[in-house]
C-alpha cells in the first residue's frame, strides 16, 4: 500500500484505511431490508476488527477522538447482539443434541430449543421494530466520515507497536485475573482481550510480516476455545431459566459442566503459553520480524 514507508514497515494511514474497510463491509452487510443471522454476524466481526484497529491507533489521535470513535463503534454493534446471542445458543443446543444421547434428556433439550427458537425470533422482532440496523448503519457512515478527516499526531511504526504492546498487556493482565479467579466473567474478558490483540495483529499479517501468522493462529485457536466455554456457560443459564425442575436436567449440567472443565483446562494451558512474554518482548518480536 501506498502509505507504508519504503523498509515495508506500517503507518498509521495504512491501519486507518484497515479500519475503514471493515465499517464499509459491515455497513455493506447491515444494508438490506432484513440482515440475516450470517450478514449481522458478519458485521459484528467487521466491527470487532474495526475497534481493534482503532486500538492499534490509540496513540496516533486526539484521545478525544479516540474515545468518541471507540462509543460510536461500540454502539453501532450493541443492537445486533441480541439476535446473534439468540442464534448462538440456538447453536449450542444442536451441538449439545448431537451427543447422541435419547430418551428424556433429548425431550428437555427439544422444549430448551423451542424456547431458544422463539428467543431469537423476538430478538429479531424488537430489532426491526426499533429501526436498529438503520440506525447502526447512519452512526457508522459518520464515524466513517470523522475518521478520513483525522490529523495523525504520530503517524509512524513506533506509536502503531505502542498500541499493540497496550493490546497484549490487556490480554495479559486479563490471563492473570482468569487464572487467579476463572469466574464466566473473567474468562469472558479475558477472551475479548484475546480477540483484540489477534484482530490487531492482523495488519502486519495482511502486510507479511514475518513470524505473526503463527501468532495470530494461536491467538484465534485460544479464542475459540474460550468462545466455547462462554457458550457453554451462557447455555447452561438459559438452561435454568427456561426449563422447569426436571428430573435429568443435573444430568446436563453435569454435561456442561465436564466439557467446560476440560475447555477451560486447555485454554489456561495454551494462554501460560502464548502469554509467556512481558509486553515489551513481544512487540520487539513482531518489530524484528515485521
Amino acid at each position: 500500500m501506498k502509505q507504508q514507508d519504503v523498509n515495508g514497515t506500517l503507518q498509521a494511514e495504512t491501519v486507518r484505511d484497515e479500519l475503514l474497510g471493515h465499517i464499509k463491509m459491515a455497513v455493506k452487510a447491515l444494508r438490506t431490508r432484513e440482515p440475516s443471522d450470517e450478514q449481522i454476524h458478519h458485521a459484528r466481526k467487521e466491527l470487532k476488527r474495526a475497534r481493534a484497529d482503532l486500538r492499534l491507533l490509540r496513540h496516533t489521535i486526539e484521545q478525544t477522538a479516540y474515545a468518541r470513535e471507540n462509543a460510536a463503534l461500540r454502539d453501532a454493534a450493541r443492537p445486533l447482539s441480541g439476535v446473534r446471542d439468540a442464534a448462538v445458543l440456538k447453536e449450542t443446543v444442536e451441538i449439545v443434541l448431537k451427543s447422541g444421547r435419547s430418551g428424556a434428556r433429548r425431550r428437555l433439550l427439544l422444549t430448551v430449543r423451542g424456547a431458544l427458537t422463539q428467543a431469537h425470533r423476538e430478538a429479531r422482532a424488537e430489532l426491526r421494530m426499533l429501526n436498529a440496523v438503520k440506525e447502526s448503519v447512519a452512526c457508522l457512515v459518520a464515524a466513517a466520515a470523522r475518521m478520513r478527516q483525522w490529523q495523525f499526531e504520530q503517524p509512524h511504526t513506533a506509536s502503531l507497536y505502542k498500541g499493540l504492546q497496550r493490546i497484549y498487556k490487556q490480554g495479559r493482565a486479563a490471563f492473570t485475573t482468569a487464572c487467579a479467579d476463572p469466574t464466566n466473567e473473567h474468562l469472558h474478558e479475558w477472551r475479548k482481550q484475546v480477540k483484540y490483540l489477534g484482530q490487531s495483529m492482523e495488519v502486519w499479517k495482511a502486510h507479511n510480516a514475518t513470524g505473526v501468522e503463527r501468532l495470530v493462529k494461536r491467538a484465534d485457536k485460544l479464542a475459540d476455545l474460550l468462545g466455547d466455554d462462554h457458550d457453554l456457560a451462557v447455555f447452561a443459564e438459559r438452561l435454568e431459566q427456561l426449563a422447569s425442575p426436571h428430573p435429568i436436567r443435573p444430568a446436563i449440567t453435569r454435561d456442561i459442566v465436564g466439557r467446560r472443565i476440560h475447555l477451560r483446562k486447555t485454554a489456561l494451558t495454551k494462554g501460560r503459553r502464548f502469554f509467556k512474554a512481558k509486553p515489551r518482548a513481544f512487540v520487539r518480536e513482531i518489530t524484528y520480524h515485521g
